[in-house]
């Protein structure tokens, strides 16, 4: 009897969802019955990624925004105790899906309430190690001793990266070893094509373009976009916004946008560029490795995982890394990631395979 698999990506703006897409097809493709859980722009992304070929439900969820201003750090350890009490309500809402979906395997992208003693819970992420800000450095420790107590709750951790260090995660997951990991490889919806074609599009889009990729919680994406928009001012660009919509080409000057792409226009997008101009999300690094893209890399401020992720390819001559605050120097720093070797393409040896062919031998054995 065919495995159910109830699948729960955090809805922090798109990364999840989409770094959920390879995983989600490899238990397609074991004709797994797959019911995805999700809420906002992910579920949105999900229903326009799988269409009728998965079940969905609405997974409700507390959805963190991201400062404007200063004092972000404090601002977002306000909205703490609500995401605390939004993993219990996670708890709560997976129990009664449980009784209902008897789903036999529950996939949790960074989702901690999302298990359940009665399927086998499986929790997907890259920040086994949180890195906290200079200010708040001392209860480093602490944080993540908690976050190691919330993730071995799960019967199993699968880390998006490669077991070797510094794989493309660097010490956020390999910083020490730790019992309850496996490693999965790299989860890119772009690995599973050898070809692109841009669907009937590509006619219509410029030859030597620069490409942006816009993701991440609001306001910082519009942000990014209103910036970006007039420091390349009459620079050839390609652009994703990152948001759910109609995938219709939207033209100004040598500007070429899209709300968002399907996996054959963003990768076609992504083989012909010059460079990517992007956030230096882990999802999408990893897409970049799929290509070993030249970028310059734009970390969402106080948000320590990518500050973190953009110096660390900056300093090993990957890409550039660039502040918001310091966006008029593009031009410059795009001349310079040309010069670069780009973001390095990572062997994961079908570590994903793996991983899903040996849970699903084990919970077909326990059924």
């Amino acid at each position: 009897m065919p495995a159910t698999i109830l699948v729960c990506p955090l809805s922090w703006g798109l990364g999840h969802a989409t770094r959920c897409i390879p995983v989600i097809r490899q238990f397609i493709n074991n004709n797994c019955r797959v019911v995805i859980a999700a809420s906002g722009v992910s579920l949105a992304l999900l229903q326009q990624e799988f269409g009728p070929a998965v079940e969905y439900e609405e997974f409700p969820g507390k959805e963190i925004r991201y400062s404007q201003g200063r004092f972000f750090i404090l601002k977002l350890s306000m909205q703490l105790p609500a995401f605390l009490f939004s993993i219990y309500k996670e708890y709560r809402w997976i129990q009664k899906q449980v009784k209902r979906i008897k789903p036999d395997i529950i996939i949790s992208d960074n989702r901690y309430g999302a298990r359940s003693k009665s399927a086998v819970s499986v929790f997907i992420t890259h920040q086994l190690f949180v890195r906290m800000p200079p200010k708040l450095r001392l209860f480093q420790r602490f944080v993540n001793n908690i976050n190691h107590i919330f993730i071995s709750a799960f019967d199993h951790c699968w880390v998006p990266d490669v077991p070797e260090a510094p794989g493309l995660s660097g010490d956020l997951s390999h910083y020490r070893h730790l019992p309850f990991v496996q490693f999965a490889g790299l989860l890119s919806r772009f690995s599973a094509f050898e070809k692109y074609k841009a669907a009937g599009v590509s006619d219509q889009l410029p030859r030597n373009f620069f490409l942006v990729i816009l993701s991440g919680p609001e306001p910082q994406r519009t942000i990014l976009e209103e910036k970006l928009k007039e420091a390349l001012g009459e620079e050839v660009l390609v652009g994703f916004r990152g948001i759910p919509g109609k995938m219709q080409l939207e033209k100004t000057g040598n500007h070429f946008w899209f709300d968002h792409g399907n996996p054959d226009l963003m990768g076609w997008c992504l083989e012909n560029c010059r460079a990517v101009i992007s956030r230096s999300g882990y999802t999408t690094l990893m897409d970049m490795a799929v290509f070993g893209k030249k970028a310059v890399l734009i970390p969402t401020p106080g948000q320590t995982e990518q500050e973190y992720l953009a110096v660390l390819f900056n300093k090993n001559n990957y890409t550039v890394s660039l502040d918001q605050k310091d966006i008029s120097g593009l031009k410059d720093a795009l001349v310079k990631c040309e010069t670069l070797s780009g973001v390095p393409e990572v062997s994961d040896s079908g570590l994903l395979h793996k991983c899903i062919d040996k849970l699903l031998q084990d919970t077909e054995k326990n059924q």
